[in-house]
């Protein structure tokens, strides 16, 4: 009896003792394993500058629900628009730096920083904006991403900043003529500031969120932005003349900072690219349905004076600019141009940026 009693007794009480280490270990394993989850899960801040209501910033809301559902709650994404982080070349960047995760941004300021990306912009190089897609999605889109990617930003969706329209307080613009001494607010665009200088124009650099005063105080005579743009900020409130022109294209470049992509895990990266280019199909549609339903207001409501450029003398006066750019870019113009012919072949021919305009 000794030998099985007397053991027994400690036995039992050094086993309570285990137990007791053992669920209080356990206890902090998963509290510990439930912090490092909760680590995991994270939260990316994207930019960007356009107003409530505009195709750009449904799309980004669009965007984080998918981010959100395509990552199993991965990933969060903190909208941040109508330039509360500051102006489009700020947002990107902050965006490179790794200050915030990633922006849906302006052709111009991504162009400062990956000079290919201003092919898009030539002027009269697509007419419609369909087969503006068609060459963004393609190989040269490709190229101008890869140029992203060695300049520590990667592209994840292009999508539509629209066809652009001129609108002034001065007079209607008919021909180029017509442009001649305006002074027109502009994106801090290479491309768009050639051109308008060809024109005959003064360009005039300044931050989107400046604009509505400027032309209310008369700082700037004029400026260009797709219908969408223009509509969504009420620049119809400060401006008599909208002519419809066409006269450029613009991407919305959604991009990433490289440090930042790389931080996230295969099936992040693929959850964030997937969502941007599904809220990018959303965004283009629409930006071609509120093009067709606010020309159709602005022509009820008299708003402004609508007209329709001379695009024959429009294309003639802006070759020149084909000149500085092919001289700056190399053989990526002329590849661009060739592509972007065969697109405008596929696409019917549209005015006012719309689809059905």
């Amino acid at each position: 009896m000794k030998d099985f009693v007397a053991p027994q007794v400690p036995a039992v009480r050094q086993s309570g003792k285990r137990a007791f280490r053992t669920a209080l270990a356990l206890s902090v394993g998963l509290a510990a394993a439930a912090m490092v989850g909760a680590v995991q899960a994270q939260t990316l801040v994207l930019g960007h500058g356009a107003a409530p209501g505009n195709p750009r910033s449904l799309a980004a809301d669009r965007m984080a629900e998918l981010a959100s559902k395509y990552s199993d709650g991965d990933l969060e994404l903190r909208i941040q628009g109508a330039e509360q982080l500051g102006s489009d070349v700020q947002m990107l960047q902050q965006t490179q730096s790794g200050a915030i995760g990633l922006t849906a941004n302006s052709q111009g300021s991504l162009a400062s920083i990956v000079p290919r990306a201003n092919v898009f912009g030539l002027p009269f190089l697509f007419d419609s904006p369909q087969a503006a897609w068609q060459v963004a999605d393609g190989p040269i889109g490709e190229e101008v991403a890869e140029q992203a990617e060695q300049r520590g930003l990667k592209v994840l969706a292009w999508w539509d900043n629209g066809l652009r329209q001129f609108t002034n307080n001065v007079r209607p613009i008919e021909s180029p003529q017509d442009l001649e001494g305006l002074k027109m607010r502009t994106s801090q665009d290479a491309v768009t500031i050639d051109t308008l200088r060809t024109l005959g124009a003064n360009p005039t650099p300044m931050a989107f969120g400046e604009l509505y005063v400027a032309l209310k105080q008369g700082t700037v005579d004029g400026q260009e932005n797709p219908v969408v743009n223009i509509m969504s900020s009420h620049l119809e409130e400060v401006q008599k003349y909208l002519s419809l022109s066409d006269y450029r294209y613009e991407t919305t470049p959604v991009v990433i900072g490289m440090p930042t992509w790389q931080r996230l895990s295969e099936k992040d990266q693929k959850a964030l690219a997937r969502a941007a280019h599904e809220a990018g199909d959303f965004q283009r549609q629409t930006l071609i349905d509120q093009t067709d339903e606010l020309l159709e207001k602005l022509r009820g409501n008299g708003a402004m004076e609508i007209n329709t450029v001379d695009t024959a003398a429009f294309r003639e006066a802006t070759k020149p600019v084909y000149d500085i750019w092919q001289d700056k870019l190399g053989d990526i113009v002329e590849r661009t141009r060739k592509a972007a012919e065969k697109a405008n072949q596929g696409h019917e021919s549209t005015t006012g940026g719309s689809s059905a305009s």
